[in-house]
Order: C-alpha cells, then structure tokens, then sequence
C-alpha cells in the first residue's frame, strides 16, 4: 500500500551501543530537505520514462494513456509523506528495482487492428482508471520501496489490499493488446512473480501495524478476490 526510498536512510552497524549517530553537515542534514530531495529522485524516474528515446513511442490512443499513468505517478512522488516506519534491505530493493523495471521496458511494437485495437483501449482505460481511484484513495502516502505512511482501508481497498496492482496490470494487459509482441509478453510474465516478491516484503513491513492486522483480517485478499 505504502513504500519509501532509500535516500537518507541511517545505519547504526558499526557504532557502540548507545553511541550518538555522527550528524551529517551540509544542506541535507535537514530531514525536510533530504526528504524532498528522494521525492524529486522518485518523480524524476518517472518523468524520465516519458521521454521517447530513439523515436520509440508511437502516440496513439493507447500509449497516451499509457503514459499519463506514469506521469501521475510522478507528481505523486513529489508530495508524498514521510513514513511511520520503513524497511530498507538489499532484498526489498531488489523485488522493487526490478518490478519497476520490467514493465517500464516495454515500447509500443507494430500496433493491432480491428477489435483487438478497440479491445485495448478499453482495457487501458479500465485499469488507469481502477489503478488512479486507489492512487487518490492513498493521496499523499504513494511510493515505492516498502513502509508505512498510515493505513488506507476506504474505496478499492475496501475490496483488496493492494488494488494499484490490479489497475496496474491490467493496464499492462491493454498495452500489450495494442502493441502485442513476444518481447512485451515476456516483460509481464517476469513482472507477475516479482510484484508478488515484492507484496511479501510490504505485507511483513505492514503486519506489525495493529491496525493493519484488523484491515486485513477484514480484507483477506491482497490482489485477486478469492485467489491470491
């Protein structure tokens, strides 16, 4: 539902047991200002997928739409809060880089026709809307990496506890309906085992929280209604 990033992240390993953190100088030794500097970072990869390296967007209806999903994306990272409580390891950065990365690798192909074409658009447009109703459900509590900025159990979350995947993905399966290739395919399948690595991580994150632990005993399902 949540995440963070590792920028001003601190570590104790090394430092006798009580001992004080030595205090950073310089601009970013102020929380406020580290902070909305990893915010910037955020928005900025974002923004960065936007931009049509070599030619390679074709902007059809589809990939507008497409599009706009990663843009929103980046001007919710820029107001976002600062977590309750963050988990930073090698492993939760892993699961979220490479979940990240895997659908952003793909780029419209040769495009469909006829019903397939009109079938995407649709599609699209299902999930970006699906997937943007729960992003303005969470508001200012967007991220990436796993933490907890406060619980949302209203709207879409009423139904399962992490529905941005959903619109996510479905959304995904539009764009490959309009831009079908081996190469797009493939991305999804890499991407489903790891948002699921990465769910894990929130989940463990998230469960320490009471009140997460009663949303979710009312809300069991955290993609897929009856399944997963």
């Amino acid at each position: 539902m949540t995440a963070d990033d590792p920028i001003g992240v601190e570590s104790t390993s090394g430092l006798a047991t009580g001992a004080a953190l030595p205090s950073t100088p310089g601009l970013f030794a102020w929380p406020g200002l580290r902070y909305a500097a990893s915010n910037i970072g955020l928005a900025a990869m974002f923004f960065i997928a936007l931009i049509p390296f070599g030619g390679r967007y074709r902007f059809g209806v589809a990939n507008y739409i497409w599009l706009a999903g990663a843009a929103l994306m980046g001007v919710l990272s820029l107001v976002r809060v600062a977590p309750r409580e963050k988990m930073f390891n090698v492993r939760s950065f892993l699961a979220t880089s490479a979940m990240m990365a895997a659908p952003a690798m793909m780029r419209p192909a040769a495009a469909s026709t006829g019903l397939l074409a009109d079938g995407a658009v649709i599609v699209e447009l299902i999930g970006v809307t699906f997937s943007q109703i729960s992003r303005l459900y969470m508001g200012r509590r967007f991220g990436l990496l796993p933490a907890n900025r406060g619980i949302v159990a209203t709207g879409p979350f009423r139904l399962v506890r992490h529905p941005v995947y959903i619109g996510w993905f479905v959304l995904t399966i539009g764009f490959i309906m309009a831009y079908p290739s081996a190469f797009n395919l493939t991305m999804l399948v890499i991407t489903v085992p790891l948002a699921i690595w990465r769910i894990a991580f929130e989940e463990e994150l998230l469960l320490r929280d009471p009140e997460y632990r009663a949303y979710a005993a009312k809300t069991r399902y955290r993609m897929i209604p009856g399944l997963y």
